[in-house]
């Protein structure tokens, strides 16, 4: 009698093993799987796991009142994956469908499922998803399992009848629960695994397509600039064809159907102008879409993935090509949003060289130029080391970069509010923090009241930079911003506990432009001074009058 539970169990329990296998392959699931989990996504695992617990229920085999299940796996997955949130969620679905179908062992089952759920998200909250190998994973459910059933024993009366279930259940339950978890947990790590790799091969092709092709983006989206970047990424990916266009015409077409696709020929497909029109990607299945005037054309399939300025106007869009015997993949439409980003950035330099061309004051233009391409290649790099170990947190830089050059590109007032030019300082301390890690941290402190107060725009940022550019050391390197109210006026105060500098003037002409900025503005009505700090570091103060004027 064991044995059949046990074998038909197991039976029953591959049978869920492949369907739910084949669920966390989809394209939702793998969005959430391997990523840093959000409440949202926290709670639809919690739901995933739940359902799963009600297959395992169903799945179960009726014994003397009770019934030997799996229902545990669903729900203990979901904690590990989901941490308390998703195993209580999951739970709590299990065991409301258990309540329902009701039986002897209906309320102790309930409580163990429920231990279950809690215990496994606590154990994942605490120590991590990486804490759960195959052999802790095993321990940890046999012990569940063995409280699940100690409630059993406890509460089920008579005392004999629990005795007897407790105990011919006991090694049906353990191994189908215990295996069953271990397995699906391996299988989640194997994919979590799949997909960092895919993640991590994606970025080093865009930042090797990127430092191959930086010098020519800076030109703008020309003939000449898009056929260079376009031959690059034909030359470190698998596509067959790559094509740049501009929203009228077709800039470059390189590989496969170079013959008749030609540069400088209207855009004729409406696909294509489809893209451009609602400024969404793309994926292009067949030939018919493709729309090729040539009918031996090799192209078979395609993604379109518009290309924007950091404003979000669109500026053109870029076609990645397969042949007829190559398929487009998750990972291919990931590649081509990702780079059409990191184009969006490098041309957007385009934009900022040719605003500051335009910019009336000198002095400012000379400050904001600052922002170079030499800067945005090297947050950019410090970008592509973080996407091996934490890749969820590349899109992040990766618009917190954006924010910084939209701040540059579109501030052209003499006067902007504290919050403005705080917000873009915490930006620039941000992508610092992530290219010095330990190396460097920060303080921001100023109050509510004085947000809407006026500065000019652009003069935190030099003063932190001179201060990561002076200061770093062996120790960490820890920047203080502090900006209140005081008799004088508005006071403005940077201060690290870095190595400092032998004299002012070695610190470059960022101070001497904030001076000379400061003195066209406030004539004679500011102060700024920089001094050293008697433990070490040093400290920039500025006070400036309360003034009125444009804001941002």
């Amino acid at each position: 009698m064991l044995g059949d539970i046990t074998i038909n169990l197991l039976e029953r329990l591959s049978l869920v093993l492949v369907t739910t296998y084949l669920i966390f392959q989809t394209y939702v699931m793998r969005n959430i799987v391997g990523k840093r989990l959000f409440l949202k996504n926290k709670i639809t695992i919690g739901i995933i796991g739940g359902f799963i617990g009600i297959v395992g229920t169903l799945s179960g085999i009726n014994y003397n009142g009770a019934i030997v299940n799996f229902r545990d796996i669903g729900v203990i997955l979901a904690g590990i994956l989901g941490n308390i949130p998703g195993g209580v969620v999951a739970a709590l679905i299990s065991t409301t469908f258990r309540m329902f179908i009701g039986g002897i062992t209906a309320i102790p089952c309930s409580l163990g499922t429920l231990t279950a759920g809690f215990i496994s998200g606590v154990i994942s909250k605490y120590h991590g998803r990486e804490h759960f190998t195959f052999l802790r994973t095993l321990l940890y459910t046999t012990i569940l399992e063995v409280v699940h059933l100690t409630y059993v024993l406890v509460m089920v009366k008579p005392a004999e009848l629990a005795f007897e279930i407790t105990f011919n259940i006991l090694f049906p339950m353990i191994l189908t629960n215990a295996l069953g978890v271990s397995f699906f947990n391996f299988m989640i790590i194997n994919i979590e695994n799949q997909l960092q790799f895919t993640e991590e091969n994606t970025m080093n092709s865009i930042f090797l397509i990127m430092e191959k092709s930086l010098s020519f983006a800076e030109k703008g989206l020309n003939k000449e600039s898009a056929n260079v970047i376009a031959k690059v990424i034909l030359e470190n990916t698998n596509f067959d064809a790559i094509a740049l266009t501009n929203k009228d015409v077709v800039l470059a077409h390189v590989g496969s159907g170079s013959d008749h696709h030609i540069s400088e020929w209207p855009i004729i497909d409406q696909m294509t102008k489809k893209v451009i029109n609602s400024g969404r990607e793309l994926t292009i299945v067949n030939r018919e879409g493709i729309n090729c005037i040539k009918k031996d054309c090799p192209l078979f399939s395609s993604i379109i993935i518009p290309i924007k300025d950091i404003n979000g106007k669109l500026i053109g869009t870029l076609k990645l090509y397969y042949s007829k015997y190559k398929t487009i993949k998750n990972a291919d439409l990931i590649f081509g949003k990702k780079l059409a980003q990191i184009l969006s950035l490098i041309l957007s330099i385009y934009q900022i060289n040719k605003a500051l061309k335009l910019t009336t004051e000198e002095k400012l233009r000379e400050l904001m130029s600052n922002m170079s391409p030499h800067f945005l290649f090297n947050t950019l790099n410090a970008i592509k080391y973080i996407s091996k170990e934490e890749p969820e947190k590349v899109a992040y830089f990766i618009d917190n970069l954006s924010d910084l050059l939209r701040y540059t590109l579109r501030e052209n007032s003499q006067l902007v509010s504290v919050k403005k030019e705080v917000d873009f300082t915490l930006n620039y301390l941000t992508l610092m923090k992530l290219r010095f890690k330990d190396k460097l941290d920060y303080e921001i402190d100023f109050d509510d009241n004085i947000e809407d107060e006026l500065i000019p725009p652009f003069l935190l940022q030099p003063l932190v930079e001179n201060s990561i550019k002076h200061g770093l050391k062996d120790s960490k390197l820890l920047v203080k911003i502090k900006i209140e109210r005081s008799e004088q006026g508005l006071k403005i105060i940077v201060k690290d506990n870095g190595k400092g500098f032998k004299i002012i003037r070695d610190s470059g002409k960022g101070l001497f432009l904030i001076k000379s900025r400061l003195e066209s503005l406030y004539g004679s009505d500011y102060r700024f001074n920089i001094k050293h700090i008697l433990l070490g570091g040093t400290m920039a103060e500025i006070i400036v009058k309360n003034k009125s004027g444009e804001r941002v």
